[in-house]
């Protein structure tokens, strides 16, 4: 049971009797300590002995390996906001055992080095103040009964803290000099791609990425992607699931054409140019960007209905209502026979349709397909010199030099703060224009020779998915309108079917 200590002068007497104590037995040791389970083992054999010395029995031993009592996480909290924490789940289990009395005593290695984060020094002061709780550290001096106790424990902590802070900013200038230099970096896992040595391609996934990039870009979706890999048993570098997540993280990194990262920024050299790691690219840097442009758009694009779901019939992303001008959907409604049949129908009054407009889905995906197939071969018969080269590239390497040259005048005292600064961000704004630009031209040209070569073969391709389907569709279509039938009409009547061509598509024969 928990108690309520007095405090008199200055000090907080807490009721000690030796043989009635019951101890939690805490050991900790950092991230990436060498030989940290036999250290936390070394711990606690001592602190068995330190408190076999001081009376009572041990309730409970509490080893802690591999945590850091300093590094901070994203937590998130009762009110829906986030905060930064430092997470050690042993110690809260410890804290939270000591409040509700199952010990009255703690014993550390040593109190100041046990804790990194003032806010941790804190909850052990409450423990002793306002729960009786005895801590004591099996090293240093430090005694959180008495105010000048908590004074120099409050000191060594917060000197503790600056230490792992400037230790942790020499790792991290030293891993960005590194990585400048464009070593491979990276966490305890192997990137999927490479060899265990993160340099050399593993060739196997290294073909998985080539093939799976051209689909992507041809517009396969990554969820198709995580079923496919999924299905062959292909195995993640951390042996868990495929999901859309990973594979989304692993197509847009820049590592896939060689290109450095540093805490997710693109390294640049002195002349502005991307870092090139040690490693072995495995696809190129056009085609690198032409990803980038096509899964920055997953969150928005055509593969999905009006609520953010994965469409499953073809046209349900382009159909609109002819009355009402809103979204239809797909769907199945019976049929003749009792057999179902897929149409495109608008949505009812309560979800801002009109609900008056509805079509068999069959002959509208025949129509609208024969269109598209045709649009494209027409668009095919370009040839990719038609796609001229990007008239982008003198202005870039001028904005580059200029930020060079400002650089080195402001480093030589040549210009001012306030006026190098001014000039550093208006050409960083137009460095990343000219490079956004680039990066959409690029992936044309990508799109253009990666792109389907026959559509009408293709089409009836068990592998060509419905993703690329779409994907085709939206080259030449924004929209499907689809206007109500007259009063007894039976007969499909294409002339109710209007398509919405993109306007960069040219005008039809």
């Amino acid at each position: 049971m928990t108690w309520s200590p007095r405090r008199v002068g200055g000090r907080t007497e807490l009721d000690i009797v030796p043989d009635q104590l019951v101890w939690a037995l805490y050991a900790r040791e950092s991230l990436d300590a060498d030989g940290e389970e036999e250290q936390v083992d070394n711990q606690l054999d001592d602190l068995r002995t330190f408190v076999g010395e001081m009376g009572g029995r041990i309730g409970k031993e509490y080893a802690e390996n591999d945590t850091s009592a300093f590094k901070k996480v994203r937590v998130p909290l009762e009110d829906g906001t986030v905060a930064f924490r430092v997470v050690r789940p042993v110690w809260d289990e410890v804290l939270r055992e000591l409040r509700k009395g199952t010990y009255n005593a703690l014993a550390l290695p040593n109190i100041d080095r046990g804790m990194r984060d003032p806010r941790d020094l804190e909850d052990l002061i409450d423990l002793v103040e306002h729960f009786g709780v005895l801590v004591v550290g099996m090293t240093g001096y430090l005694d959180l009964t008495t105010d000048a106790g908590i004074a120099m424990a409050r000191n060594e902590v917060n000197q503790r803290n600056l230490e792992s802070r400037n230790l942790s900013r020499r790792i991290t200038a030293g891993k960005r000099r590194a990585a400048l230099k464009g070593r491979a970096m990276g966490g305890r896992l192997r990137p999927f791609g490479w060899q265990d040595n993160k340099i050399d391609i593993n060739p196997r996934e290294a073909d998985l990425i080539r093939e799976a990039t051209a689909r992507i870009i041809a517009g396969v979706k990554a969820r198709t992607i995580v079923r496919e890999w999924t299905e062959q048993g292909v195995p993640t570098v951390a042996g868990g699931q495929w999901s859309t997540r990973t594979i989304e993280q692993i197509f847009t990194s820049p590592r896939l054409c060689g290109i450095q990262t540093y805490r997710g920024e693109v390294l640049k050299d002195k002349d502005g140019q991307p870092v090139r790691g040690v490693w072995q690219p495995i696809i190129t840097e056009e085609q690198h960007n032409a990803l980038i442009q096509v899964l920055k758009t997953y969150k928005r694009d055509y593969g999905r209905d009006g609520r953010g779901h994965p469409t499953k019939y073809l046209l349900s992303p382009f159909v609109r209502c002819g009355k009402c001008n809103n979204r239809m959907r797909g769907g199945m409604r019976p049929g003749t026979n009792g057999v179902k049949t897929a149409i495109y129908a608008c949505r009812d009054k309560t979800e801002g349709g009109c609900g008056g407009c509805a079509r068999i889905a069959e002959k509208v995906d025949e129509y609208i397909t024969a269109l598209v197939i045709a649009d494209h071969q027409r668009v095919q018969l370009r040839e990719i010199g038609e796609l001229p080269e990007w008239d982008g590239e003198d202005d870039l390497i001028a904005v580059r030099e200029q930020l060079h040259e400002i650089t080195a005048a402001y480093k030589e005292r040549r210009i001012k703060g306030s006026r190098y600064f001014t000039l550093l961000e208006e050409l960083e704004s137009e460095e990343r224009r000219l490079e956004a630009d680039q990066r959409r031209h690029q992936t044309a040209r990508v799109r253009r020779t990666e792109g389907v070569v026959n559509l009408a073969e293709k089409w009836t391709d068990p592998t060509f998915t419905l993703d690329q389907r779409q994907t085709a569709i939206a080259q030449s279509l924004q929209a499907v309108v689809i206007h109500p039938t007259r009063p007894g009409q039976r007969q499909f009547d294409p002339n109710l079917i209007e398509p919405i061509w993109k306007e960069d598509r040219g005008p039809r024969q």
